[in-house]
């Protein structure tokens, strides 16, 4: 069984920005928690983020890592 599609979303993501493994791994985690306090996407009724979300994420991620 191959990767979850928001999975898979997010390693794009990372590569766009750059991240190094250890990176992309702390990144995966603060969308988690972000989720986790209410802070969800409109992609879908489970609160995935869509690629424009997901890379203003990833900036504010990175400003503050």
């Amino acid at each position: 069984m191959g990767k979850k599609r928001d999975l898979k979303q997010i390693d794009a993501i990372a590569r766009e920005f750059d991240m190094s493994p250890p990176v992309r791994k702390a990144f995966g985690k603060f969308i988690e928690k972000e989720k986790a306090n209410g802070d969800i996407g409109t992609l879908n009724d489970r609160g995935d983020f869509t690629w424009e979300e997901l890379q203003r994420k990833a900036e504010e991620f990175l400003k503050r890592f």
